[in-house]
């Protein structure tokens, strides 16, 4: 997996603002090391360090720069440790220009033995600095920018966003795109290229989204040439880019992540915002296919394990989900009337949009659920609602997974109303005014080395997802488990004090969810039960209103949510920023 964020500028103010505010939207892509390049007087400045993007401006205003063209990257490692060296950009042996770059160049190897034995030199272990090399050589040739371009894309295998500046052609810069985002922001004497839309929707919001295997030269001026991967020329096409994007702040909240849980029961409400074509066809196409498909990743792929069970239970269609990264291990069964149902919060997650191009080109339909628009997965797709629940910085899903859920619930039952929406809404304040409480529980958590979570049927996944956001955000070991296979292992790891989230609604499940409770509680387990009423078992009960049965799993993950913040505080994590983590992971 990767993820980075680039941003490139030209145009007649100075560069280095728009880059360092541009990085500051991206840093969610990855926070290991940042920096920037600008032209300066004709010469390349570059400016990196590990570290945060504030480490850069700090950087920076010790040693100001100026420029009307650069371009900046915030890196999250894959190819090289996180040290200095491997920071981006990475300039050429002669000095005279620098690249970033989003991705995973496969063949790096086989290109670095081939350009050190022909004398470059390498100050890095990253796969990206061989593209530096390899424009270098095409430059020195004599090549334009838009031939140069030509022959470094058929010499790279792999996925990549790649932006370059160079000395020799002062007022372009050059970007490539290969499965991995890229736009150009158009605007009035200057113009950007990012990984996303949210770098620079301040400055305009009219943008190009480049396509695959695409190349683009972007100048200060109107003209922007665009071109594929083999030289034949296309007419850029701008779109606008909804405003909304823009920059949220935390308000008066300490992190993002407390704050987006708490916009929880505002957001469940616009679920419903949806076009009414639009819902009405995907359910047709849902009901009317041969197979259904959920494919997805992480807290999408648990909302994915809800939404299995409410297309059984209110459509009458069965499905299989599929982990986005596994998607090979069903795709010859991708075929014309299979619908593949795929969700990701950001619509540029690599593994899903790789299962999303198989299903397509074997003539599967694709539907979609996404948060940020436009993106790649929604332009792939023959049907594509919108979660609207705003721009999630947070890490780790919160309000885009309980959007998920609650949206899967609306497709599923044709008579969904407002009213059904907002019930859970009030359920979902409710359960935050228990905030003390859970904080309380999670004082004791923080001193466990291991946690387990329990649920039956519906309670499942959201027993998977609790797991999942104390590993992310607290970085304890945590295991979501089906309750009924408690006995077939899991049993063993019990000891005295061992911690375990009952997540137990009233359902058909109910009873024999907390048999597997007492279970553990006999060996000495400390049962913490997320319930609409309390039992003896529980040494810490954490009440939730009650709903109907499908909608259980939408308000009862909020109380795991708020364990694993207040558990991440108290163990002074970073709950924005999880070490190791991304947003968005755009390549596989």
């Amino acid at each position: 997996m990767s993820l980075c964020g680039i941003i490139g500028f030209v145009g007649q103010a100075n560069a280095v603002p728009v880059l360092l505010d541009g990085l500051k939207r991206l840093e969610y892509r990855g926070y290991d090391s940042v920096g920037l390049a600008v032209l300066e007087g004709g010469e390349l400045r570059v400016r990196k360090s590990v570290g945060t993007v504030e480490k850069l401006v700090s950087l920076v205003e010790q040693k100001p720069l100026q420029g009307r063209i650069g371009l900046a990257h915030t890196r999250w490692a894959t190819h090289g440790g996180v040290v200095d060296e491997n920071a981006h950009p990475h300039v050429s042996c002669d000095g005279s220009l620098a690249v970033v770059h989003n991705g995973i160049i496969e063949n790096f190897g086989r290109l670095r033995r081939e350009l050190e034995s022909r004398g470059h030199r390498f100050r890095s272990q990253t796969d990206t600095e061989v593209v530096a090399h390899l424009l270098e050589e095409c430059l020195q040739e004599g090549m334009g920018l838009e031939e140069a371009g030509v022959k470094l894309a058929s010499k790279l295998e792999g996925q990549y966003a790649i932006v370059a500046l160079s000395r020799k052609h002062p007022d372009s810069l050059l970007a490539l795109r290969r499965r991995a985002p890229l736009l150009i922001g158009v605007g009035n004497g200057e113009n950007v290229i990012a990984s996303d839309a949210l770098a620079f929707i301040d400055k305009t919001n009219r943008a190009i989204f480049m396509e695959d295997d695409t190349i683009a030269v972007v100048s200060r001026g109107p003209e922007i040439r665009l071109l594929t991967f083999i030289g034949r020329r296309l007419k850029p096409e701008a779109v606008e880019v909804a405003r909304e994007l823009s920059t949220p702040d935390k308000k008066d909240y300490e992190h993002f992540t407390l704050k987006e849980i708490h916009e929880q029961p505002e957001v469940i409400i616009r679920v419903l915002d949806q076009d009414a074509g639009a819902l009405t066809l995907f359910r047709r196409e849902v009901e009317g296919a041969e197979r259904v498909f959920f494919v997805a990743s992480g807290s999408s792929y648990h909302a994915s394990l809800v939404g299995k069970q409410l297309f059984a239970q209110g459509m009458g269609v069965y499905s299989d989900v599929i982990l986005a990264s596994e998607y090979k291990a069903v795709e010859e069964w991708f075929k014309e009337g299979v619908v593949v149902v795929a969700i990701s919060q950001s619509g540029e997650t690599a593994d899903v949009l790789a299962g999303v191009e198989a299903a397509k080109s074997k003539g599967a339909t694709v539907l979609s659920i996404v948060n940020r628009t436009p993106s790649s997965l929604e332009r792939y797709s023959d049907v594509s609602l919108k979660l609207n629940v705003g721009a999630e910085v947070g890490v780790a899903a919160t309000k885009s997974m309980t959007a998920q859920m609650a949206m899967l619930y609306v497709i599923s039952r044709k008579d969904s109303n407002g009213g059904e929406m907002r019930a859970l809404a009030d359920a979902i304040g409710t359960v935050l005014k228990s905030d003390p409480l859970i904080y309380r529980v999670s004082e004791q958590v923080k001193e466990r080395r291991d946690v387990y979570f329990l649920g039956r049927g519906l309670s499942y996944p959201v027993a998977l997802e609790g797991a999942l956001k104390l590993k992310e955000l607290a970085y304890i070991h945590a295991e979501g488990l089906a309750a009924g296979e408690l006995k077939h292992g899991p049993l063993a790891l019990i000891e005295r004090g061992t911690p375990l989230v009952l997540v137990n609604p009233p359902d058909e499940t109910y009873e024999e969810t907390l048999a597997n409770g007492s279970e553990v509680k006999a060996r000495g387990g400390s049962i913490i039960g997320v319930s609409t009423r309390s039992d003896r078992i529980y040494d810490w009960f954490i009440k939730i209103p009650e709903l109907r049965r499908e909608l259980y799993p939408v308000v009862s993950v909020v109380p795991l949510q708020l364990l694993a913040y207040h558990t991440a505080r108290l163990l002074n994590a970073d709950v924005d920023k999880p070490r190791n983590l991304a947003k968005s992971v755009t390549v596989k």
